[in-house]
């Protein structure tokens, strides 16, 4: 890619997991207080709004204005939607039949064990499955027909995820 800022984006690496595993930690100290793990699932779209908002903050200055902010208005749109239909699906459950199953089986502590096999994996899972996201934000060169023919794909996608929730 010419003209990529590769150093801007090798440090915006390091505040994005930062940003992954600060939302995937507070997740697990209100886990650990209320001992229902099953709102990890709603950190998960939280998760990538954060790497989304803290890589559209660290790319100030590189890329091109108007597809950083588009990438991250789409990725917080879906990662939002995404977590207040889980809390809502959620709500007034106990824990999660899979959380329960595997942490049954735990080795030892099952709040380190939750830690490390869930909210570390996810927080790693999270940074990796949004490195394009990352990425975008450093682009340079004006938005072109692909950008937008995009943006309709994703509002084709979101609509048909939120019809699926809804069912």
């Amino acid at each position: 890619m010419s003209g990529f800022p590769w150093g801007a984006f090798a440090q915006n690496l390091a505040l994005a997991a930062g940003a992954a595993f600060a939302v995937m930690l507070a997740t697990f100290a209100v886990a650990v207080r209320g001992g229902v793990h099953r709102i990890v699932d709603v950190a998960w779209g939280m998760a990538f709004t954060a790497v989304a908002l803290v890589t559209f903050l660290a790319s100030a200055g590189e890329g091109d204005e108007a597809r950083r902010v588009l990438v991250t208005v789409l990725t917080s749109v879906w990662g939002l939607r995404l977590a207040a239909h889980i809390a809502r699906r959620g709500r007034g459950h106990g824990e999660d039949p899979r959380y329960e199953a595997m942490l049954a089986k735990a080795p030892g502590s099952r709040d380190l064990y939750a830690l490390r096999m869930v909210y570390l994996l996810q927080g790693a899972l999270v940074w990796l499955v949004s490195l394009p996201v990352q990425a975008a934000q450093y682009i340079p060169g004006p938005l072109t027909g692909f950008a937008w023919a995009g943006t309709a794909l994703w509002a084709l996608g979101l609509f048909f995820e939120a019809v699926g929730d809804a069912q």
